[in-house]
């Protein structure tokens, strides 16, 4: 039997070998990797302004993870208008411009743009007229007061901006009073001053990439060189098809200037299609050769599919570019697309924000409980055939009538009560439609009975 001497047994990836020479890889936490985040956050900022293509990879997560919103359904009736009173009206954000969706969609953006997005607690007076005494102030990460470091003398830490106690719970955020960045006159105060918050008070999210990680990571990170560099190519050959556009005539002569100014004038006025012009003596005509522009599509549409690739969407949601897609390609992508979603929404944002919300809501309402939530459905791709499989998965009891109806971003009791009520405005009337599913068979008209017959 041979055997493989121990040199052998080794990863190629963990090797020393020539290939992997100036490959450097340090071996810091998930947070020391992160050393500079405002460096990062502020490029992937500057990237969404004015790339194209940033902003569409953000708005594409942001839309298919959030849409019109995750709505909550409570149990208690009661509770649920009082819910809704809240947040479907601008009562629920500090700045009085939106409702709760529209913030979760401004929480996600700033998630996948900055990292991450702090959201602070606001009580109320009840004299203030809310629905519920309290407003939630979404702020950006920019305002964790990250040169606060150091151990406590409780046995905790303050590890940038962040308290944590002696088992590394949260205990409170300091972050500035205004945001170190702001260009806005007439506040007053130091800009450095900031407060020391409860961590109660306070929902931080971010998608945790690794274990022990406490600070979130802009989603452009691996692919914001990619798109950076796709901006300088894309300007550079602009610049380039700009000077192909340039088609030069020169006249060279061996005469003076003023003879060939002359030349040239004729040239100028006489060229026309098809003509014939005689040179004077000593005189010839050359054209310049432009360089061509003609390798910007292969180019740009791999860099795109990189870049959808880092992002975790699909290229043609990136793009926009169905050229190149069929039913099932597309459909597959959908789907792979869907699982991500999925992972966004119930891995990070409803455990973080939406449950967070909810139990600031359940503590300042005085209520009891907590909601189920419904995110909004995802377009169906074929519905006239994934709307059978649907009813043939509830028939065979594969999954509930209200699983089927929540996929669908509907509220099942709102939904069933709708259906309830409409059906007894029908009955009340005598009105009976294809569209009731208490009908066996559809109903057909007295006219096209005596065709029949």
């Amino acid at each position: 039997m041979a055997v493989i001497p121990m040199r052998k047994r080794r990863y190629d990836g963990g090797s020393n070998a020539p290939r992997t020479q100036g490959w450097r890889a340090p071996g810091t936490d998930a947070d020391t990797a992160n050393q500079h985040p405002s460096v990062l956050r502020n490029r992937a900022r500057d990237l969404r302004r004015n790339n194209p293509w940033a902003a569409k990879g953000v708005n594409v997560i942001v839309n298919n993870t959030i849409g019109y919103g995750i709505r909550a359904q409570w149990k208690n009736q009661r509770v649920q208008r009082l819910w809704n009173n809240w947040a479907e009206s601008t009562d629920c954000d500090a700045r009085g411009r939106h409702d709760l969706y529209g913030l979760q969609s401004i929480v996600m953006g700033a998630v996948v743009e900055s990292g991450e997005c702090l959201i602070r607690l606001r009580p109320r007076r009840e004299t203030d007229g809310l629905s519920v005494p309290f407003q939630l102030d979404v702020i950006e990460a920019d305002r964790l007061v990250e040169t606060v470091d150091g151990e406590l003398r409780s046995g905790g830490i303050i590890s940038r901006g962040i308290e944590y106690d002696t088992i590394g719970r949260r205990v409170a955020y300091y972050l500035y009073q205004h945001h170190p960045g702001a260009a806005v006159r007439g506040i007053r105060g130091d800009w450095s001053r900031y407060t020391r918050v409860p961590a109660d008070e306070v929902i931080h999210v971010y998608r945790q990439d690794r274990p022990e990680q406490e600070r979130g990571v802009s989603w452009l990170a691996p692919v914001i060189m990619t798109l950076r560099e796709l901006d300088i190519y894309e300007d550079a050959y602009l610049k380039r098809q700009q000077i192909a556009n340039l088609f030069a005539m020169m006249v060279i002569t061996d005469g003076d200037v003023a003879d060939t100014e002359a030349v040239y004038s004729d040239l100028t006025d006489g060229l026309m299609p098809g003509a014939t012009y005689t040179m004077r003596p000593g005189h010839t005509v050359e054209f310049s050769e432009p360089p061509k522009a003609d390798d910007y599509g292969p180019f740009t549409k791999q860099t795109l599919h990189r870049i959808a690739a880092g992002l975790g969407v699909t290229a043609e949601a990136l793009s926009g570019d169905l050229s190149e897609v069929n039913y099932s390609s597309g459909r597959m992508g959908w789907q792979e697309f869907g699982r991500a979603i999925d992972a966004w929404r119930w891995q990070m944002f409803i455990p973080t924000f939406c449950s967070g919300v909810a139990r600031w809501f359940s503590t300042v309402a005085g209520v009891t409980g907590s909601p189920t939530w419904t995110p909004p459905a995802r377009t169906l791709v074929d519905p006239k055939n994934e709307v059978p499989a649907i009813k043939n998965a509830v028939r065979a009891g594969l999954m509930s009538l209200a699983e089927a109806q929540r996929e669908q971003g509907y509220d099942p009791d709102q939904l069933l009560a709708e259906i309830a009520e409409y059906n007894a405005k029908l009955d009340a009337l005598g009105i009976r439609l294809d569209s009731d599913p208490r009908v066996d068979k559809p109903v057909v008209a007295p006219q096209e009975q005596s065709n029949d017959s």
